[in-house]
């Protein structure tokens, strides 16, 4: 079994269609999908499931108005469990505070820079649509691929502080961390939308039935 944990407020989890990505992660793994909240996330419950593997979704709340830093449930998971672990866009960002990251937005838009999605956070830059992110380190996620790789993105904040427990795999041109690894957890990050791959840029498909791949390798 995979757990999809989405990273939303509750409102948004209640009223959100979160069906696709979840069939998506179905099908990539080869595996049957839970979805829960992340605020019903917890290691009571994992030892019960036994989840093969935790995706963490992304979300359109404002990394700034989050609560899920005094979530204490959430972040033993993630700092603790032995279960291999996916965070995407603010699964990611969310996560790498716990691992000495900061975060923030990308940058203001000059005047020469076009607003790609005027609705969502007019006058910030985002990366919004697919865009090629380059391979800097050799790593199981990205086996099969070329040096560039071609995902879907949705967002306006990135990782701007590094910390040293995370290992950065993959960049673009406007965000430096595009993809990371935890030295030493069983956690991995990544800015992109790998579930929201399609027929014409597949490159995430890939790069989620490595994940799942390299996670059930590590649970034989």
């Amino acid at each position: 079994m995979i757990l999809y944990v989405i990273m939303e407020t509750a409102e948004k989890y209640l009223a959100g269609n979160w069906q696709r990505p979840r069939l998506t992660l179905e099908e990539t793994s080869g595996d049957y999908c839970l979805m829960i909240h992340y605020k019903q996330l917890n290691l009571k419950m994992l030892s019960v499931l036994r989840p093969r593997a935790i995706v963490y979704s992304g979300s359109s709340t404002p990394f700034e108005e989050y609560d899920v830093r005094q979530t204490r449930n959430y972040r033993q998971v993630v700092m603790t469990s032995a279960i291999p672990q996916l965070g995407i866009c603010a699964g990611q960002q969310l996560a790498a505070e716990f691992f000495g990251c900061t975060l923030g937005i990308m940058h203001l838009l000059s005047e020469e820079e076009a607003d790609h999605n005027p609705k969502y956070h007019p006058g910030e830059y985002k990366e919004w649509g697919v865009y090629p992110v380059t391979i800097l380190q050799k790593d199981p996620l990205f086996d099969g691929l070329g040096k560039i790789v071609r995902v879907q993105q949705f967002h306006r904040s990135e990782i701007k502080g590094i910390g040293s427990e995370v290992i950065i795999l993959a960049s673009s041109k406007a965000c430096q961390v595009q993809a990371f690894r935890h030295r030493t957890k069983p956690f991995y990050g990544v800015q992109f939308h790998p579930e929201e791959a399609c027929e014409g840029y597949s490159d995430g498909f890939k790069i989620l039935s490595n994940f799942f791949k390299w996670a059930a390798a590590r649970q034989k």
